[in-house]
């Protein structure tokens, strides 16, 4: 079929059994297979990865007792499990104007939603929700702790997880004016302000807190270099995975964390590649596989040729509504124009006009091809006859 719909992507993780990539490709005959392509059955496919199918594997009896001469303690390995996903147009998407900040120690077992939320503009704002006022004592409270702490305001990224749905609270990471990043929460009632050192000119393109059972990381850190970091909670340390071209900006960016690596998974168009590192961030292994994109698709092909340029709503990079043209990348419809005002120019002879008079319409079909065709056509110039 000419417009037959394009498969899901493979997942492709590495086995820290034979220390090889297995990949589950959904879409295909043979669903399980190593990066040699040897074909694995269900269950061969799942002892392979036991850090990930460890339920089962204990359901079926046949999960070991120790991995690469470590013995292992399933409730504390699982521990170590961890899953995250940024897409871009979670990261081109309308930004929240205010937070709420909850208290880090209530001494409660869940979270509780606060009756005010911040803003940190000139100063750091706190606005109750019922009647809308600043809470004046404890904006100023917060402010003098953050300008004594040498904040910049105002903020230019306000980073965190503003929910109750997570197993404590952690506050926010926040970037100034003059690029500094801090860290912000509330502990007992009072403020809490650390400043994170960074190394000169570092920028990020996005902080994407987290809340792991671990506990070892604040954060993913973004750089705008295409780099990955990771903040540490007890000595704000920027620990870097050694890992490159991790661009959330134009990529979907999935980690997979189990007891012994980190699964760095960089999904773009027409292209997956897996990235491997080890708890100590240093590189282990990479696996890409390649896959024909729209544009290579014969669906793709036929709208090169019809179309010189897409006008869009939406975007699959963003979570705007906007106007988003996308140029043809081949000069195929060219030749379509070209047909298109050789057919005009006969439609013009047919109907007696003069063919000075029609020089824009020619000139437009030529510039927009299909477009200006079915135009000009459809509303016939009026101004010049």
């Amino acid at each position: 079929m000419a417009f037959e719909k394009p498969g899901r992507n493979p997942l492709i993780q590495y086995s820290c059994i034979d220390h090889d990539f297995i990949i589950l490709r959904p879409d295909a005959d043979d669903k399980w297979t190593n990066r040699e392509g040897t074909k694995l059955t269900r269950e061969a496919y799942e002892k392979k990865l036991p850090l990930m199918h460890t339920r089962q594997l204990v359901m079926d009896g046949t999960m070991p007792d120790s991995i690469n001469g470590e013995k292992i303690n399933i409730q504390h390995a699982g521990i170590f499990r961890s899953n995250f996903r940024i897409t871009p147009d979670e990261i081109h998407a309308p930004k929240p104007k205010l937070y709420p900040l909850f208290e880090s120690q209530s001494g409660r077992a869940n979270l509780e939603m606060p009756n005010d939320f911040f803003r940190i503009t000139w100063r750091m704002e706190f606005i109750d929700a019922q009647t809308n006022r600043i809470l004046e004592d404890k904006s100023r409270m917060f402010s003098a702790v953050l300008y004594n702490r040498g904040f910049k305001f105002p903020a230019t990224s306000i980073n965190g997880i503003p929910t109750t749905r997570k197993s404590c609270d952690e506050g926010y990471l926040v970037i100034d004016s003059a690029n500094q990043l801090f860290h912000i929460k509330m502990v007992k009632g009072e403020p809490f302000v650390r400043q994170v050192e960074l190394p000169n000119g570092m920028k990020f393109k996005t902080i994407q807190c987290v809340d792991f059972s671990d506990k070892l990381y604040y954060a993913y850190l973004f750089t705008e270099n295409n780099e990955l970091y990771v903040l540490t909670p007890y000595d704000y340390m920027l620990e870097k995975f050694e890992v490159d071209d991790i661009n959330p900006d134009k990529y979907e960016i999935r980690i997979y964390g189990d007891y012994f690596n980190f699964n760095v998974i960089t999904i773009g168009n027409g292209f997956i590649r897996t990235q491997v590192v080890d708890r100590d961030h240093n590189k282990v292994d990479e696996y890409a596989e390649t896959r024909p994109t729209y544009d290579t698709r014969p669906e793709g092909k036929i709208a090169q040729l019809l179309f010189p340029a897409e006008l869009k709503m939406t975007d699959d990079n963003s979570s705007y509504v906007n106007f988003f043209l996308k140029m043809s990348k081949s000069y195929w419809w060219l030749i379509l124009s070209l047909v298109l005002i050789i057919a005009q120019y006969f439609i013009i002879r047919q109907r007696k006009k003069n063919i000075r008079t029609e020089i824009i319409d020619l000139m437009l079909i030529g510039l927009t091809g299909i477009f200006g065709f079915i135009a000009v056509n459809i509303f016939p110039n009026k101004f010049i006859d």
